[in-house]
């Protein structure tokens, strides 16, 4: 997820914003339990975190465009590949295998009766968890992660060949191959999860936001897109807002969801990004205002331990204890503190987590950065 990929959002305070937005989104579509009572301003509030997945989407297109956006600037600069594959070591395995060590190997040794089963993960130590549907109890969102390191794995290999004009060609490619490829799996049955996390099937959201960091690095459209700023965020809301009603709510057990739902969101989530980066020195809007607001833009800076932690705080300590205490379906009032509570705790420990372990490995990547000429061919 582009929980990790951090490529010049320090310049673009809105690309952490959102960011923010996704992991908050995502956190709330995972730790929230459905209340006892219902009624209609309860479902309302509970569509948002039905929803959250949709956040991952937006993680995936804004990683496209940032890994996109790094490599092009730095084609022809020496050690392209290793200083590329260094600086995403250093960024995301320190803290996942930290993460693993403690909880998989050490753990088990020393406490008689872990939380839960040991088995099944070494797809976790492999980063292919997408591929496989059984890991360890918490772990089950580490897909979206293998999912990104394999695209970080061979997309440089086809960013070094290609000039922007035609690596925006083969994006659109690839997305389109995405969306069909889906619709060939689920014509022959194949399961959700298959769609949901397959690499090629979800890699229209990172084609099309690399689409986007190809289209701010060729001068005419960019040029014409910065001539129609507000065109370009209205298309992102449209889209998403009509694709509501075409796939029930982007619902993903069903057809319309998993086939086109996504490319739609693919779309309106690599506008979005697009159009938050053009923003960028202009005249703040009321939504580039809220994406610049210091605590969402935190949340973006500290995402990718908050996307660690989480769903293993849930899931192996405060589900436990919330249905242990309250049932399986909480008073609203609790739900809603629950999930506030891990969203606050996940946030804490990724702030120290960054501080005391991730930090001084992200100190190493100054030792990665390209040096001599770059080309940003046009």
């Amino acid at each position: 997820m582009a929980i990790a990929a951090d490529t010049g959002s320090r310049q673009i305070p809105a690309l952490d914003g959102i960011r923010g937005l996704a992991i908050i989104w995502v956190v709330l579509h995972n730790t929230a339990m459905p209340p006892a009572s219902s009624g209609f301003w309860l479902h309302l509030l509970s569509l948002p975190a039905s929803s959250g997945w949709i956040g991952v989407q937006l993680f995936f297109a804004l990683s496209g465009f940032l890994i996109t956006g790094g490599l092009l600037d730095t084609q022809g600069a020496p050690g392209y590949f290793v200083n590329f594959y260094a600086k995403r070591a250093l960024r995301i395995l320190p803290l996942y295998y930290s993460v693993l060590l403690v909880l998989l190997v050490v753990l088990p040794r020393v406490v008689a009766h872990p939380p839960f089963s040991t088995e099944h993960q070494a797809p976790l130590w492999l980063f292919t968890g997408n591929w496989i549907p059984v890991l360890p109890n918490g772990f089950g969102h580490f897909w979206s992660l293998a999912l990104e390191e394999q695209f970080y794995l061979f997309w440089p290999l086809l960013v070094a060949r290609l000039p922007p004009r035609r690596l925006l060609v083969a994006c659109l490619w690839i997305a389109a191959g995405a969306l069909l490829l889906r619709c060939v799996l689920a014509a022959y049955g194949a399961d959700s999860f298959t769609l949901y996390a397959n690499t090629a099937c979800r890699m229209d959201a990172l084609a099309l936001g690399a689409a986007a960091a190809c289209v701010l690095r060729i001068p005419a459209l960019r040029e014409e897109l910065c001539g129609r700023l507000r065109a370009v965020g209205e298309v992102a809301l449209l889209v998403f807002l009509a694709g509501i009603p075409l796939t029930h709510v982007y619902a993903r057990d069903r057809l319309a969801g998993e086939t086109f739902g996504y490319t739609l969101l693919a779309f309106s989530s690599a506008t979005f990004v697009m159009w938050a980066a053009l923003s960028a020195g202009r005249t703040p809007t009321l939504v580039g205002s809220l994406l610049a607001w210091a605590p969402l833009r935190f949340c973006g800076k500290y995402s990718y331990a908050m996307y660690v932690f989480h769903n293993l705080l849930h899931t192996l300590l405060g589900e436990p204890w919330l249905i242990g205490r309250f049932g399986k379906q909480p008073p609203p009032q609790v739900a809603f503190a629950y999930t506030l509570a891990v969203l606050l705790i996940s946030y804490a420990l990724a702030v120290c987590s960054y501080q005391a372990l991730e930090k001084p490995f992200l100190n190493l990547k100054r030792f990665f950065e390209p040096r001599g000429r770059t080309t940003a061919v046009s």
